[in-house]
């Protein structure tokens, strides 16, 4: 059985106008793949959103 943790996510947000947008997110998830899915997920539900950029070696932190 998998472990869930919580995981800080950074997110750059890229409108459409070419307005960005950077966003701090907490999230539960089994890792660090899982998380950056959800936040992709959540930010490309916009009409308005063209690309969500997330580095999973530096914008994903772990918290204890």
């Amino acid at each position: 059985m998998s472990q869930i943790h919580t995981y800080k996510v950074l997110a750059l947000v890229i409108y459409r106008d070419e307005k960005k947008l950077v966003t701090t997110n907490i999230v539960r998830a089994k890792d660090k793949k899982d998380a950056k899915k959800q936040i992709e997920r959540k930010y490309m539900k916009l009409p308005e959103a063209s690309e969500v950029i997330i580095n999973e070696e530096l914008d994903i932190i772990q918290l204890v």
